[in-house]
């Protein structure tokens, strides 16, 4: 198997796809639970008072899906393009091995 030498630039593409996909989930997290399970619950004004708790929920949270649909676009745009230029080294070194 040939060994590939990974660049600064897929190292850093790399990263960025692995911290845009960490803030996915956390923007994901949020969405999900500041504002999923209560979106039919909302009154006129937006807001949602949850007795058990004591929480006010304002239908705005549901905003949070913008963010989080945003840094999933981006760690897929950085996670192809790290996956392009490895796959075009490895051809590379194959080639040179032949």
């Amino acid at each position: 198997m040939a060994r590939i030498r990974e660049q600064p630039e897929q190292a850093l593409l790399l990263c960025a796809a692995i911290l845009f996909s960490g803030a996915t989930v956390f923007f994901g997290f949020f969405y999900f639970s500041l504002y999923w399970p209560y979106r039919t619950l909302f009154n006129e004004e937006g807001r949602y008072f949850d007795e058990n708790t004591l929480i006010v929920y304002h239908e705005q949270n549901g905003l949070l899906i913008i963010p989080a649909l945003a840094c999933l676009a981006l760690a897929l745009l950085f996670g192809v393009s790290w996956w392009i230029r490895r796959r075009a080294a490895y051809r590379l070194v194959r080639r040179s091995q032949r």
